[in-house]
């Protein structure tokens, strides 16, 4: 187990919630899963890479930018995706030059 918070901070187990319905919602984690989705990087065995692409993107694109232009945030995160400066990360998929 990976615990991380909405910002993607490590955090204590003990900061885990009890229950389900404490989870805070992470939107990077949510715009990873999409960019995978539509082919901005491949499904890989590394255990959390989604983990991984979100915090990539976390450093990259404004929180208000995901929040208020989902579709805008997802056109940005594709060309990270395929820039040089990712490929490091599982599952990456970008051109090779």
């Amino acid at each position: 187990m990976h615990p991380f918070d909405a910002k993607g901070r490590h955090c204590d187990y003990s900061a885990i919630p009890k229950k389900i319905t404490g989870l805070v919602d992470d939107p990077f984690r949510s715009l990873a899963g999409e960019l995978r989705r539509v082919g901005g990087f491949a499904k890989d065995t590394t255990p959390f890479s989604e983990f991984l692409w979100a915090d990539f993107l976390r450093h990259r694109i404004k929180p208000k930018l995901v929040d208020a232009g989902f579709d805008t945030a997802l056109e940005k995160a594709m060309k990270l995706a395929k820039s040089e400066d990712a490929d490091y990360l599982p599952g990456w998929c970008g051109p090779i030059v």
